[in-house]
C-alpha cells in the first residue's frame, strides 16, 4: 500500500472534523442594542416652547412682585438726619470772581506761551541777558530761508543751532545775515555779530 502524504492525511482529518465543528459551535449571539438618543424636530419644538413658557411665567412673577413693592411705604431709620438748609451741607468753598479773573489775565491767549524763565530775562534787559552768548557761525545752503546760526553759551560751553524764528530763552532769532543775528524780545532788539 502506497504511503500517504501529509495532504492527504490532512484533508482526511478536515473531512472527518467538519461535521462535529458544525454541530459544536454555538449559535451566533445576538449583541444587544445600545440606546441611541434620536430626537425629532416636533419634540424640540415641544422643549423649546416649555423652556418659553417657563421664562414667561417667571417673568410676571417678578413683574407683580416689583408691583407689590411699589405699594409699600418707604421709612428710613431715625437717626439719619435731612439738611434744613443749604447751609447745614457741606458745600466746597467757591473762590470770588476776582480769583478767575486773575487767572484769566495771567495768560494771554494771543500771545505765545513764554515759560517764567524767559519773563524774568525781560525784566533783566535783553543786552544784558544775550552777553553771555557768543555767534559763533552762520550756515546755510542756496536759499536764505535755509540759514542756522551756531550760537554759544561762554559759561556752560554749549552751542545751539537756531534757524529763523526759533527762540532760545524766550528771545526770538528775528534774522540772520551774513555776518551777524538779529534777537528780539518783545519790543527790544539786538544784533550779535560774529
Amino acid at each position: 500500500m502506497a504511503k500517504e502524504s501529509a495532504e492527504e492525511k490532512l484533508l482526511k482529518m478536515m473531512r472527518q472534523a467538519s461535521p462535529s465543528v458544525a454541530a459544536s459551535t454555538p449559535s451566533p449571539v445576538v449583541p444587544k442594542k445600545k440606546f441611541k438618543f434620536t430626537f425629532s424636530v416636533g419634540a424640540l419644538n415641544t422643549f423649546l416652547f416649555l423652556v418659553i413658557l417657563a421664562c414667561v411665567i417667571a417673568l410676571a412673577f417678578e413683574i407683580h412682585s416689583g408691583f407689590s413693592l411699589l405699594n409699600q411705604a418707604v421709612e428710613f431709620p431715625p437717626e439719619s438726619k435731612t439738611v434744613s438748609s443749604l447751609s447745614d451741607a457741606a458745600m466746597p468753598a467757591v473762590p470770588g470772581v476776582g480769583y478767575y479773573l486773575q487767572k484769566i489775565n495771567e495768560r494771554n491767549i494771543f500771545k505765545p506761551y513764554v515759560p517764567k524763565t524767559a519773563a524774568k530775562a525781560a525784566a533783566q534787559g535783553l543786552v544784558q541777558l544775550m552777553s553771555k552768548y557768543k555767534l559763533v557761525g552762520i550756515a546755510w545752503l542756496d536759499l536764505p530761508e535755509t540759514a542756522t546760526i551756531m550760537i554759544e553759551d561762554i559759561h556752560k560751553n554749549e552751542t545751539f543751532f537756531l534757524k529763523q524764528g526759533e527762540q532760545l530763552e524766550g528771545v526770538t532769532v528775528k534774522t540772520i545775515y551774513t555776518d551777524r543775528a538779529v534777537f528780539s524780545h518783545e519790543n527790544e532788539e539786538t544784533t550779535i555779530k560774529l
